[in-house]
């Protein structure tokens, strides 16, 4: 009985497993296509870059000007031409945020809101646009779609392979419970 559950992911509940892993994977894949901004959600603002503060995966920055304060991640920003931009910018150039103002992030090492770059012009030149940061973004989804889909298909295939062995919910150990003082 013990060799049944420490196989669990060769047999049938495996199978049930990595179908509903697979499914859900698609489901976060799904979700990120559909909370990215089109161009009309978008928001400009112009001021120069007051500070900057580098993470692991973000770079956070502030403009003088407007309340708002901006994070650009770097699944956005592939190649590292926004980050580099942003920061020969600090003090010296008018730098133009294009951002969703309805999405928000709060990190929890920094103080306040900050919203998503999702296009940054320095000096009046484009430094990256919507459909760059789109295709950075994309690019990195379509991990999680291609993950999903081989889940999906490897529980497919352990529930068709074990398809004559029925779903049970037996208790580990020959079916005792755990405590002995129940009967």
């Amino acid at each position: 009985m013990i060799s049944k559950w420490r196989n669990w992911f060769g047999g049938r509940r495996g199978g049930v497993f990595f179908l509903l892993l697979g499914i859900g994977i698609i489901g976060i894949f799904i979700a990120l296509e559909l909370r990215f901004p089109s161009a009309a959600q978008l928001q400009a603002v112009t001021g120069r870059v007051d500070w900057t503060y580098d993470s692991r995966g973000a770079m956070y920055f502030a403009a003088r000007t407007t309340p708002q304060q901006f994070v650009v991640h770097v699944k956005g920003d592939a190649d590292g031409r926004l980050r580099a931009a942003l920061r020969s910018a600090t003090k010296l150039y008018p730098v133009t945020v294009r951002f969703n103002p309805a999405q928000v992030n709060h990190p929890g090492f920094l103080p306040g809101g900050f919203h998503v770059a999702y296009g940054v012009s320095v000096g009046g030149k484009e430094v990256t646009g919507l459909a760059d940061v789109r295709a950075s973004y994309r690019r990195d989804n379509l991990v999680a779609l291609v993950m999903g889909l081989v889940f999906m298909l490897l529980g497919a295939q352990r529930l068709y392979i074990y398809r004559a062995e029925a779903l049970t919910a037996d208790r580990a150990g020959g079916g005792r419970r755990a405590s002995r003082r129940l009967p």
